[in-house]
């Protein structure tokens, strides 16, 4: 397992949409990132971003059942999200869950966080490339 934020290098958004900073946690089921933003982000930031965490779930035997490579790109179909309550800070965590899929469609939720109060919470889909087809 390579260092936690080697990992930044798979992700593919750079600066200045590339809101990921630092990976915490990297599990099979759950992430943590830290987020920065060079203002207050907007509720749409706030959902790139859990998208962009969502990119550290492993989804190993999903993966493999699926025939989707580990480090598979994949194609945001949708989402949702909700604010809680406003922050107008720069820096914030975002917790990433597995919740389902159906082949290569992906269903994970995420919850971003001031300290220890949710001020946001979401919910993506993505598509993931398979292995030999393109998205």
């Amino acid at each position: 397992m390579p260092d936690l934020n080697e990992l930044l290098e798979f992700l593919p958004q750079k600066e200045p949409v590339g809101f990921v900073k630092e990976v915490l946690v990297c599990e099979e089921h759950e992430s943590r990132t830290v987020v920065c933003f060079e203002s207050a982000p907007t509720l749409p930031m706030l959902a790139e971003a859990g998208a962009q965490s969502s990119i550290f779930l492993r989804l190993t035997e999903e993966k493999k059942a699926a025939n989707i490579p580990l480090r598979a790109r994949g194609m945001l179909v949708s989402v949702k999200s909700q604010w809680l309550q406003k922050s107008s800070k720069k820096s914030f965590e975002v917790e990433t869950y597995y919740v389902n899929n159906l082949d290569s469609f992906f269903v994970v939720d995420f919850k971003v966080y001031d300290g220890e109060v949710v001020i946001a919470q979401g919910q993506v889909a993505a598509v993931l490339e398979r292995n030999g087809e393109p998205l």
